[in-house]
């Protein structure tokens, strides 16, 4: 719902900048070394303009927008069943230039960090298996923080994901990419998640996990009625993130006590994109 983020709502937000430190939410374009979902890794040349000596050079880069930070455009997932992007009632604005031509996602940033709730409440996670996040501890989280959300919030859930890919070998990372299903941590796909989302009235969602919703997404066990993906991009205009790179904002979120910020995250004018890089940064 990025209509939320009027004027009015991106001054408020401007209000959580007291201290002005800054923190970079993009993973290296190189990360991961493997997309997962079968997609073409990243690629760049360093193009020397003129002969030898000559000091001067351009960058020339191939890459999928969906294989690193990433927020999913209105044209990247749509309702499976009716075959279509967007429901005949929505907007007709898919392509995610049109965000970046109307100054980017701007607003209110909260963390919800579960990667370290989990560990203080001894819960078991797995970033590479088809975890699925309960809604319930997200509530109690919330409530254990004394976290409160206000209209046009840009949510971020932090899984542990980019840490623990972070730590593997560079073979343990190609094993990731190779296996038969992308099986990833994610929130649960659930009904009660999905009226959560729309009560709460968030303009964006974004995770540090390659779906935000666990994968495969509308994968086995799950209800195909209320994947996020569907829902959030082509029934309410909400932009997904995923692989956003929340690590140090959850260290400086634990050492200041702080669990909102400003965000400002200007996506690429790609005409007619798809998706594009956050270039995401958050603001204290």
């Amino acid at each position: 719902m990025l209509n939320l983020l009027t004027p009015a709502v991106v001054a408020a937000a401007a209000q959580e900048i007291k201290s002005g430190v800054r923190i970079s939410l993009d993973w290296p374009l190189d990360k991961p070394f493997r997309p997962s979902y079968g997609r073409a890794p990243f690629q760049h040349e360093v193009h020397r303009r003129g002969p030898e000596g000559r000091p001067v050079n351009d960058d020339i880069i191939r890459f999928n927008t969906q294989s690193s930070s990433q927020w999913d455009g209105f044209r990247h997932y749509g309702f499976i069943k009716e075959t279509v992007l967007q429901r005949p009632n929505q907007p007709r604005h898919p392509r995610i230039s049109f965000w970046a031509d109307n100054g980017g996602i701007v607003g209110r940033g909260v963390l919800l960090d579960y990667f370290d709730y989990a560990e203080q409440n001894s819960i078991t996670i797995d970033p590479f298996a088809s975890y699925r996040i309960p809604l319930d501890h997200l509530k109690c989280l919330v409530a254990e923080q004394d976290i409160v959300f206000h209209p046009g919030d840009i949510l971020f859930l932090r899984s542990g994901y980019t840490s623990a890919y972070n730590a593997l070998s560079r073979p343990e990372q190609e094993a990731i990419s190779q296996r038969p299903t992308a099986d990833f941590i994610g929130l649960e796909s659930t009904t009660d998640v999905l009226r959560w989302l729309w009560e709460k009235k968030f303009a964006a969602v974004a995770g540090d996990a390659p779906a935000f919703e666990s994968s495969p997404v509308g994968g086995p066990g799950s209800n195909p009625d209320t994947v996020l993906h569907q829902w959030l991009l082509g029934g309410w205009g909400i932009p997904i993130g995923e692989q956003v790179d929340l690590e140090r904002l959850a260290e400086h979120c634990k050492e200041t006590g702080r669990h909102s910020f400003f965000l400002s995250s200007v996506p690429l004018k790609i005409p007619g994109g798809v998706a594009s890089p956050p270039n995401a940064v958050a603001i204290f």
